[in-house]
């Protein structure tokens, strides 16, 4: 009998074994519709950081596999979701303390962009500083890591839609003054949606340029973390890295 319960103790163990294994080789990635970051393209998953953890898989990572959700419902799977991740992810301050920042995959910086000649539904001071648009509407992605700086600083009329192209839509129509958001973000969608390119008006940047990451609640496995962390050296010892980068922001 002592014979069969170490037999069954060893097969346990062995299968329990492969069985982490196996859960490690796959991460599900929940994400949002914002790019060239991150998308849905032609019915598959697409984008800037989409790319780069497929390139992280093939230098040794673990495959990722990707779930579209409104960017406010990501951030709470993913602390709910033991194993899970979240892209594209900006580190900041008040997010600090309760993620795990897997990996750094690219720098961003946000500013307000203007329409040129939008439909005259909003006065527009000449020029926009973010001293007078302070009381503007100003299109800002729901769940976006900008959002407590620029209320911080005294924004109070913040529009939150679900999705960047809502954004670029609105501001498009005159039914924003400016939106906050990525240059990469604002400009690939501008183009996207069919409007002319000297259309889109750079304003002044907000706040400090941030990095995204690849990030996970507290609990996520510190070996899968270096694991990734070691891929994404290899990615970026090789061209393909600024490959990804200048594919998806060449407009």
């Amino acid at each position: 009998m002592k014979h069969i319960i170490s037999t069954i103790i060893v097969i346990s163990n062995i299968l329990g074994y492969f069985l982490t294994t196996a859960q490690a080789a796959e991460v599900l990635v929940y994400r949002n519709e914002s790019m060239p970051w991150c998308a849905t393209v032609s019915g598959k998953d697409a984008g800037i950081t989409i790319d780069i953890l497929r390139e992280i898989t093939k230098h040794g990572g673990p495959k990722f596999i990707f779930k579209s959700l409104p960017w406010a419902r990501a951030q709470r799977f993913v602390q709910k979701k033991p194993g899970t991740a979240i892209v594209p992810f900006t580190r900041t301050s008040e997010r600090e303390t309760n993620h795990t920042w897997i990996v750094n995959l690219v720098p961003n910086q946000i500013r307000l962009t203007l329409n040129r000649k939008p439909v005259p539904l909003i006065s527009i001071p000449s020029p926009l500083t973010l001293e007078n648009a302070k009381h503007l509407p100003i299109g800002v992605i729901l769940g976006s890591a900008i959002i407590p700086y620029m209320r911080k600083e005294g924004f109070t009329n913040l529009k939150l839609v679900p999705t960047a192209e809502q954004n670029v839509r609105k501001l498009a129509k005159g039914r924003i003054a400016a939106m906050a958001e990525s240059k990469w973000v604002d400009n690939y969608l501008w183009n996207q949606i069919g409007e002319n390119s000297d259309d889109l008006i750079a304003g002044p940047n907000i706040g400090e340029t941030k990095h995204i990451y690849l990030a996970a609640a507290l609990n996520f496995s510190p070996e899968l973390t270096k694991q990734i962390r070691d891929a994404m050296n290899k990615v970026k010892e090789s061209a393909t890295y600024e490959q990804i980068l200048n594919k998806w922001t060449q407009f």
